[in-house]
């Protein structure tokens, strides 16, 4: 049976180009009629082929018969294109697209007729080499390490499912190069080779073609929640985008307001907002009362993520001198509180604590509609232990 089994295997991959133009060469075949032969040859060495560059290889095939034999050996090692002239192999290095293997094989022709003659001639058109791409800040994933450094950090990932073999992902590499430098340290930008084969990422996130262009929101993740890129594959598209969907998935900041340097990172060091809920003390509201005092302000505040605000939220008492400069102290909890650190302004909202209330009073401030009084520095904030 394993006989049976190892040679059905074997004539799989021997028959992989059947019915087309391109000869299945043995390595008997090859030697013979390609090594030690004064021909020409397109030979295509492969161990794991791909649809598409089975269907370019034939393409070309199509395109080059009767003029020069195209073949395919079985190595069981790599996969390469060659053009054998004179027993001599010369690598292809470019894309596999039937037209440019046709263009690379007709030079090779070309150059070996001309050496006879004593003189290559430089080609007509012929383009200057393309400058090499740095790609130091691309990230590199592999199918084993994915999930794992995706789904454990709480930083923004713009991902790129790629072939080495696409023609599409080649002309998309300097533009992810040039994305990756200028997110540098604001989303991670990677690309991962999804082409091999059994890849577990292929099949996961949805890719059915190459490049394919994933987003993954920053802070904590679901397994399986991505958002799809389908635009332009050029720098300013990949840019906008990459920067507004960064905006829109940002993760609500709302935390208990407990020392200095969290203050200072998130409230003063920003550019936007800093809103802070005080809520009745745990001796004057049980933790049933408090909890639905911050759900409360908690969801009224999410559609508001993308919005230039972080949220805090303090137990009356514990910042009183904090409430006692913006005149919260004895005027009654839940009271809200926002500051703008840059601006030195801050303003209190008015009423009492819900939702349409909160809503109304950020969206006021977002648009400049709300009444705000000037401050100097923020007085200390005292650490909270829980």
């Amino acid at each position: 049976m394993k006989a049976i089994f190892f040679a059905l295997l074997i004539a799989l991959s021997i028959a992989n180009f059947s019915g087309t133009d391109v000869h299945e060469l043995t390595q008997d075949d090859f030697n013979a009629k390609v090594q030690d032969q004064k021909t020409f040859w397109v030979i295509v060495e492969y161990s794991n082929l791909s649809s598409e560059q089975r269907t370019q290889v034939v393409l070309a095939a199509e395109a080059l018969k009767g003029m020069i034999n195209v073949g395919a050996l079985s190595n069981g090692s790599s996969t390469v294109l060659r053009v054998y002239s004179n027993g001599q192999a010369i690598e292809y290095p470019g894309e596999w697209e039937a037209q440019e293997i046709v263009n690379f094989a007709f030079d090779q022709i070309r150059d070996f007729a001309f050496k006879r003659v004593g003189k290559v001639p430089k080609k007509q058109g012929e383009k200057t080499p393309e400058p090499q791409i740095d790609e130091s800040d691309v990230i590199v994933l592999t199918d084993d390490n994915l999930d794992e450094t995706i789904l454990n950090s709480k930083d923004a990932w713009f991902v790129e499912f790629y072939a080495p073999w696409c023609g599409h992902c080649k002309k998309l590499a300097p533009e992810w190069a040039k994305l990756a430098t200028t997110l540098k340290g604001e989303i991670k930008v990677a690309k991962i080779d999804a082409s091999v084969e059994g890849s577990k990422a292929k099949g996961k996130y949805k890719v059915e073609g190459f490049p394919t262009i994933r987003f993954f929101g920053a802070g904590e993740k679901v397994d399986g929640d991505f958002e799809s890129f389908d635009g332009a594959r050029d720098y300013n598209t990949l840019l906008s985008y990459a920067r507004e969907t960064n905006r829109k998935l940002k993760p609500l900041f709302f935390e208990q307001l407990v020392n200095q340097q969290q203050f200072t990172d998130n409230c003063l060091k920003s550019t936007g907002l800093c809103v802070l809920l005080f809520v009745p003390h745990i001796y004057d509201c049980d933790q049933e009362c408090r909890d639905a005092y911050l759900n409360t302000y908690r969801e009224t505040v999410k559609p508001l993520k993308s919005k230039p605000l972080v949220h805090f939220w303090s137990q009356a008492g514990d910042q009183y001198e904090l409430e006692e400069q913006f005149g919260l102290s004895g005027a009654g909890y839940p009271s809200v509180l926002a500051l703008s650190p840059k601006k030195q302004l801050f303003s209190k909202m008015r009423g009492s604590l819900t939702s349409a209330n909160v809503d109304r009073f950020l969206n006021n401030l977002l648009n400049g509609k709300e009444q705000v009084s000037r401050f100097g520095s923020v007085v200390p904030i005292e650490e909270v232990k829980n």
